[in-house]
This record gives C-alpha cells, sequence and structure tokens, in this order.
C-alpha cells in the first residue's frame, strides 16, 4: 500500500514540475513610456500596468519574462524593426506596451523624446514584415495607433494579431486585469478576453480594434497554456482579419 502511495505522489510530483516547465517555456515582454520629455507623463500608470502584467503571466501562469524596458531604456529595437540581431518583442510569444500613440503623418508609437514632426518614433514602416520569429501576440495600449490598422497589420509576418486602439484611450490597470482574468482564469480566446476587458475598462467614446493575420487566429488563439493556437499564416500574404467596437 504504500509503495503504491509513493508511486501515486511521485507521479503527481513529475506532472506538476512537467506542468511548471511548459509554461516557463513560454515569454512575455513589456515596454513602458511614462516619463515624457516634451509631451504629457503617464507616471505612475504605466508602472502600475506593468505590475499587472507580471502577476497574471509570471506570478499566476508561469511564463518567463523576457524582458521590461521602461522610459529612456525603451528603443525602437525594442519593437522588432531589426532583420538580424535582436529582435525584440519578437523573442517573445507576448508583448505589452504602455505609452503615446500619435497621429501624425500616419500613427506611430511615441518613445520617451518624441516631439511633432520628429523621429524617436515607431512606425507601421519600421515593423513591416519584420514579426516573423516567436512572438504571437502584441498588446498596444496606446491612443490612435490602430487607427491604421492596414498598415500595422503588414508587421503580422509569423506573428499573429495585434490589440490597439484607434481612438484616445486611457491608462487602466482594470483593461489588464479583466483581459488576463479571461484569458487565464477562463481560458476565454484572446480576441473574447480583449472585447470583455475593454468594455469592462471604457466608455463608449473609445473605439478597441484588434488584427489577426488569418481568420482562424482571430477566432481560435488562446494564450499559450489556456487553449488552442492556430497556425503561422503560410504563405504569408496581404489578407487580415478585423475586429472593432465602440466600448
Amino acid at each position: 500500500m504504500n509503495k503504491k502511495i509513493n508511486c501515486i505522489f511521485a507521479i503527481f510530483i513529475c506532472m506538476c514540475m512537467l506542468t511548471v516547465s511548459n509554461a516557463s517555456a513560454y515569454e512575455y515582454s513589456v515596454t513602458v513610456v511614462d516619463d515624457y520629455a516634451y509631451i504629457d507623463d503617464l507616471t505612475p500608470h504605466g508602472q502600475n500596468q506593468y505590475e499587472r502584467v507580471e502577476y497574471w503571466l509570471h506570478d499566476v501562469a508561469g511564463w518567463s519574462e523576457e524582458f521590461y524596458d521602461k522610459d529612456s531604456s525603451v528603443t525602437a529595437e525594442d519593437f522588432g524593426i531589426s532583420d538580424s540581431g535582436y529582435k525584440g518583442l519578437d523573442e517573445a510569444d507576448f508583448h505589452y506596451h504602455s505609452g503615446h500613440g500619435v497621429d501624425d503623418i500616419g500613427t506611430e508609437l511615441a518613445l520617451c523624446s518624441w516631439m511633432p514632426g520628429f523621429n524617436n518614433d515607431v512606425t507601421a514602416g519600421d515593423v513591416q514584415y519584420k514579426w516573423d520569429q516567436d512572438n504571437e501576440w502584441v498588446f498596444l495600449h496606446s491612443c490612435n495607433v490602430l487607427d491604421d490598422s492596414s498598415d500595422w497589420a503588414k508587421a503580422l509576418d509569423a506573428s499573429h494579431g495585434i490589440m490597439g486602439f484607434a481612438t484616445t484611450t486611457y491608462t487602466s490597470t482594470t483593461l489588464v486585469n479583466e483581459f488576463f482574468d479571461e484569458a487565464i482564469n477562463s481560458d476565454e480566446t484572446i480576441a473574447d478576453s480583449y472585447y470583455h476587458a475593454t468594455k469592462a475598462a471604457f466608455g463608449s467614446s473609445v473605439k478597441a480594434v484588434i488584427i489577426a493575420d488569418t481568420s482562424s487566429q482571430m477566432t481560435n488563439d488562446h494564450l499559450h497554456g489556456q487553449g488552442s493556437m492556430a497556425a503561422d499564416e503560410s504563405p504569408n500574404d496581404s489578407s487580415y482579419a478585423y475586429l472593432s467596437w465602440w466600448c
């Protein structure tokens, strides 16, 4: 009897270790710009939102953090603009970004020294056809960026999708908490989790957008470890799936 109990206990321990090992194989990355040189700061909201991402993906789901860059440490290279070498967000399965998004001759992510008409930004052109390595999903918690969804969709080579906004949006830990609660605790799809989270966090003046490389990815993708994930698009083409709604 004791041998049988010991055997069952050993199997249980092995199964637990396997689950932890599988989860730690998944990676996330985060960029936050709170402190701006020439436009309004977002302090401390981006940091607060990062802490919720870390809680859900690292502490709850057991993922590994690939990198966390903040303020002046955030560079364009973190967004996977390079064809070789350091690939930034494309070295992790999931990326979250918090910072200003602007519409200045096309939508762009403003880095810490951004000024109108000058560089220190990340545009859709910078990442066109670049996300071809490890990344599946990118969460851009920034104003306006996905108003140019057709341009940003060109980043999706092997990557699956982008969540973001086509209008002004707002800092919100509720958005982050509700998204990961749905995706991890309820095993909902990424698209359904994002829809629920935006509805919980914002009013009708905010337009949320989600784009995916294929309709199958839009319909079926879950966070790793929480359900199915559709295959990468192959061969890659110019089409993409699009959903938007007023929150």
